[in-house]
């Protein structure tokens, strides 16, 4: 399946955090976001791009679906994106529980749009919306993408922790 990806980065976020102190959450490294704001990242853009998802369906916004690797693109660290002052992560203390919680809430959000189209097989490949700097993207690349955001901050993560661990 085009999701079966996304749902493994999920499981591999959320293995990760089982095993990050409540202090680690928050300890910063140089530039980086801490393991905290990843995540309250990955819940803000999940959610953006799944109700973007369902508008451009909506309003059938069709986009030229392109072949594109979007693995490889995302994985690619050496190049950084500034994110969209709407889906960059606040300073607030969460707790693990609380980051857990708002990871639920963004994957249901993206799991109940998956089961309103998933009856609509072309919706999946001919609407979609513009990536700001890969293109347009259609419904189901935008799903992938989220898999392969997900191991990009995964990653990031790792370097947060593997550079504050005392």
């Amino acid at each position: 399946m085009y999701y079966e990806q996304t749902y493994k980065a999920r499981e591999e976020l959320l293995e990760l955090l089982e095993g990050i102190s409540e202090e680690q959450l928050h300890q910063k490294h140089e530039n980086l976001w801490t393991v905290s704001q990843n995540v309250e990242h990955l819940y803000l853009i999940e959610n953006k791009i799944t109700n973007g998802l369902r508008k451009a369906i909506e309003v059938k916004n069709e986009v030229e679906e392109k072949d594109l690797p979007l693995a490889k693109m995302l994985a690619n660290r050496t190049y950084k994106v500034e994110a969209p002052e709407d889906i960059v992560p606040s300073e607030h203390p969460y707790t693990k529980a609380e980051l857990v919680e708002l990871l639920e809430q963004s994957r249901n959000n993206l799991n109940t749009f998956i089961q309103e189209v998933e009856v609509d097989e072309e919706a999946l490949h001919k609407y979609g919306f513009n990536h700001r700097w890969i293109g347009d993207l259609s419904a189901q690349q935008w799903v992938q993408l989220i898999g392969f955001h997900e191991r990009r901050h995964i990653e990031q993560i790792n370097q947060t922790l593997n550079n504050t661990v005392q």
